[in-house]
Formats: C-alpha cells, sequence, structure tokens
C-alpha cells in the first residue's frame, strides 16, 4: 500500500478525542506532515468527556423528576419539550465514557464495530432532536405571546405530546446516516470514524447542517424578535402577567443561545472540511482546522450538561422543587440510616443486659 493510500485524514472523526495523533502524512505537493501527539490534551479531553458525563446524568435526571412531578396547576405546554430535551442530552451523555475511554487510551477504539455505530447514532439523534425540541419551544412562547387568540385551540397537551413524537420520529430517521457511514479503521491503531470515500455523506452532512442547524435558527431568531417586540408594545397593559412571561422567555432564550453558540463553531468548521473535501482539498496539513474542529467538538458536548446550570441560576421556582425534592431524598435516607442504627444500637444493648445477667 502506499503512503497516499494510507494516510490518516483527521477531519474525518467526529469526536474531538479523535483529532490529536502523531502520523506522518504526504499531501498533494509532496510536503511531510507531522500531528504532533499530546498527551496532555488526550487526558484532558478524557477529563472533560467523563466531567460531561457525570454533571450531564445528575442535571439532566433532576430536571425530568423536576418536571414530572411538577405540580399540575403549574404544568405548562412547554414543559413538556423540556422533558423530551433533557432525555436526548441523558441518552447522549451515557455514551461519553465510551469516548473517554477512547481519548485515555490514545484513541484505540476496543469496543466493537456495533457500539460504534450506535453511539454515533446516539450522536447525531441528540444534535438533531436538541435542536428541534429548541424551536418547538421558541415558537410555544411565540404562539403563547404573539398569537395567543390565533392558536390557542392547538396549544393542548395532546398537541405537545404529538409534536414531540414526530421530532423523535424524524431526528431517528435522519441520524440513520451517521450509524451506516460509521466504521472502523485500522491506522496506527483501531478507530471509529466516518467512511472518508463516501460523496453521498457528504453531501448529506451539508444538507443537515441547512436543515437542523441553520432554518431552525432563522425561525428562532424571528420568533424571539416577534416576542420582543410584544413585550416591549403591552409591558405597560399588565406588568405582572408579562413579567412571568417576560421570565420565560429569559430562560428558554438561554437555552437557545447556550446551544447556537455551542454549536455554531462546530457547524461552521463542518461546512469548511465538507466543501473543501468536495474540492478535493487535502486537508492532512491543515492543522488549523483540524485542532479548531477538534475544540469546537467539546464545546458542542458541553451544552449536553448546560441546560440544568441554565435553570438552576434562572428558574427560582426549580430552585424550589429541586431542593424540596434533594431534601425529601436525602432526608429519608438519613432517617432510614438513623433508625437502623438506632435498632442496632438497642439490639447491642439488650445482648449486653443479658451477658451482663448471666454474668452476675
Amino acid at each position: 500500500m502506499s503512503s497516499e493510500e494510507e494516510y490518516f485524514n483527521v477531519t474525518d472523526n467526529y469526536p474531538a478525542s479523535e483529532f490529536m495523533t502523531d502520523y506522518f502524512v504526504d499531501d498533494t505537493n509532496g510536503d511531510i506532515c507531522y500531528y504532533e501527539n499530546l498527551p496532555w490534551a488526550n487526558i484532558s479531553v478524557s477529563v472533560l468527556y467523563y466531567l460531561i458525563f457525570l454533571i450531564g446524568s445528575l442535571g439532566n435526571i433532576l430536571v425530568i423528576i423536576n418536571m414530572v412531578f411538577k405540580e399540575k396547576r403549574r404544568r405548562r405546554l412547554v414543559d413538556t419539550f423540556v422533558i423530551n430535551l433533557a432525555i436526548a442530552d441523558l441518552i447522549f451523555v451515557f455514551s461519553l465514557p465510551l469516548w473517554a475511554s477512547t481519548a485515555g487510551n490514545n484513541h484505540r477504539w476496543v469496543f466493537g464495530n456495533k457500539l460504534c455505530k450506535i453511539s454515533s447514532y446516539i450522536i447525531a439523534v441528540n444534535r438533531y432532536s436538541s435542536i428541534f425540541f429548541l424551536t418547538c419551544m421558541s415558537i410555544d412562547r411565540y404562539l403563547a405571546i404573539v398569537k395567543l387568540l390565533d392558536f390557542k385551540h392547538i396549544r393542548t397537551q395532546k398537541y405537545a405530546v404529538t409534536i414531540s413524537f414526530v421530532v423523535w420520529f424524524v431526528s431517528m430517521l435522519l441520524a440513520i446516516p451517521s450509524a451506516y457511514f460509521k466504521k472502523l479503521v485500522q491506522h496506527d491503531v483501531i478507530q471509529c470514524r466516518d467512511d472518508p470515500d463516501s460523496y453521498f455523506y457528504r453531501g448529506f452532512n451539508l444538507f443537515a447542517i441547512c436543515l437542523t442547524f441553520v432554518l431552525p435558527v432563522i425561525v428562532i431568531s424571528f420568533c424571539y424578535c416577534s416576542i420582543l417586540n410584544r413585550l416591549r408594545v403591552h409591558y405597560e397593559y399588565n406588568r405582572k402577567l408579562l413579567h412571568r412571561r417576560e421570565n420565560s422567555v429569559k430562560i428558554i432564550f438561554a437555552i437557545v443561545s447556550g446551544f447556537v453558540l455551542s454549536w455554531l463553531p462546530f457547524n461552521i468548521f463542518r461546512t469548511i472540511i465538507l466543501c473543501l473535501e468536495f474540492n478535493n482539498v487535502n486537508l492532512s496539513c491543515w492543522s488549523t482546522v483540524n485542532h479548531s474542529f477538534a475544540i469546537a467538538t467539546c464545546l458542542a458536548f458541553v451544552n449536553s450538561c448546560m441546560n440544568p446550570i441554565i435553570y438552576v441560576f434562572l428558574d427560582r421556582n426549580f430552585r424550589l422543587r429541586a431542593h424540596r425534592f434533594l431534601c425529601c431524598t436525602f432526608g429519608n435516607f438519613r432517617r432510614r440510616r438513623n433508625s437502623v442504627g438506632s435498632a442496632s444500637m438497642a439490639t447491642e444493648s439488650s445482648l449486653f443486659a443479658e451477658l451482663s445477667k448471666s454474668n452476675l
């Protein structure tokens, strides 16, 4: 096999942990390119993934429990989308230990071809479903504040559940190519990576960026511009009602902004890479693009644990319910432990009394 056939195109990997490896590559000009292996970078990525897994798991579980057991009179239609968004993030973070272990193992994939495809599929489903649910949340706030009288009849719980099923179905459908074109490739080590030879998958990725990022961001921007204009015009009429709606909009706006800022660099560099690949540009020596894409991927993954933190800081009711739940949970645990300890002490006391009597 010639050196051109066995080159390792670093930009074909998805998780950031696979972007940092040392390898000599001949580019199209005959130059030799060297990827510096940075052990500290591998360890940093691995630790970051484990940290996202820990915070994302606990945080999103708390969000789901908090919303499911929310008082009926306080439930809102948008809570259905919040729960589904937390479920999407929770499923995603459960796959991160695989990539964290891979980063710490010098990028060696040891979990087999099936888990390679499944984990890649989960990442894609999370990516698509998250932006769709955020779009639904934004549209719901738009209808509730700007078009309440026109669309009040469709803003029902049944409507929200139906839309959620549609979002999951479309997301799982769009994620199929991500699993199909992911495979194990042998270089210095076995790696889980995209198929670099598929023009169809490159075209699909460009289409997916437009459909699942550019278009939703346009829709979300329109919704919030309309909402802010309406709140500004009608603020003086009913300050209490508008203040409550304004707080709801503020929370959702923070969540949407966090998602866009997290995934925007990833989509920008992914688009650049795909366009260069369509023009048959060898990216082996484009270290700036490769490293920037790696950092952008890490930033995108951080978004999966960001929403619970936003709720804690911006939603007072969420903090109160979370505090009540944690106090109840750990309070019951403490009471059970104390009761077990009291029973054990009583048993020891009775045993000691019996022994004393026998010695007498």
